[in-house]
């Protein structure tokens, strides 16, 4: 993959731990949302992981 957009996948990923971060303080700990927030991060992490040529 184009390193380019493996850094793309990193960038993803990292807004998306904050995210899961921020929402889970700022939505009053709603875990659903804090969930889909988590799996987003895990799959973009996974994606930037194993996409090495």
């Amino acid at each position: 993959m184009d390193p380019k957009i493996r850094n793309i996948f990193l960038l993803l990923f990292l807004l998306a731990f904050l995210a899961t971060v921020v929402v889970y303080f700022s939505s009053n700990q709603d875990m659903k949302l804090t969930w889909y927030f988590g799996g987003a991060a895990i799959l973009f992490y996974l994606i930037y992981r194993f996409s090495k040529k």
